[in-house]
């Protein structure tokens, strides 16, 4: 995409351009991951697995869903995907015969090391095209808008954020 394409306005307000490049920036990174996971893997499959390793396995799909911030349907239609593709395995829950557990099958974790591998080279260069310090003061702002928008979707104040914080 095209830096022409992603221009505001003049005259947008600024929290519209933040809002605008964050979708534009959230389409980006899906297209660049995309592009380099190994098929058939998605976006989702790759984000389902990465929570794997970062939180690991033997976790219920509500929370799943609920760290992926994805519906518990869409998480459960995504894991029955991914269970035919033989990355993972449900298990009923030994203490709670009601629920589900989820594990990553030897093969589903090769497949999150080749995706992991295929994209180090894109994070790479993000590391050297934003130094860490920077990053880091995004990150600040980037959590401060998350809260934001959880509390405004959650119907916590008129505008979601503690008044005067900014």
């Amino acid at each position: 995409m095209s830096e022409a394409a992603v221009r505001t306005r003049a005259w947008d307000p600024p929290h519209m351009e933040v809002l605008y490049e964050l979708g534009a920036a959230e389409h980006a990174l899906r297209a660049a991951v995309e592009a380099r996971l190994p098929a058939p893997m998605s976006f989702t499959h790759f984000e389902v697995l990465r929570d794997f390793l970062r939180f690991g396995d033997g976790t219920a799909p509500a929370e799943i869903a609920s760290r992926l911030r994805m519906s518990r349907g869409a998480v459960t239609h995504l894991l029955q995907r991914m269970e035919v593709l033989g990355w993972v395995r449900m298990e009923g829950d030994d203490r709670d015969g009601r629920r589900k557990r989820v594990f990553m099958t030897p093969e589903g974790a090769e497949k999150a090391r080749a995706a992991a591998a295929a994209l180090r080279p894109g994070a790479d260069r993000l590391k050297t095209d934003l130094n860490n310090n920077y990053l880091r003061e995004g990150l600040a702002f980037l959590r401060d808008l998350r809260r934001s928008l959880e509390a405004l979707n959650a119907g916590d104040g008129p505008a979601g954020s503690r008044p005067g914080s900014r």
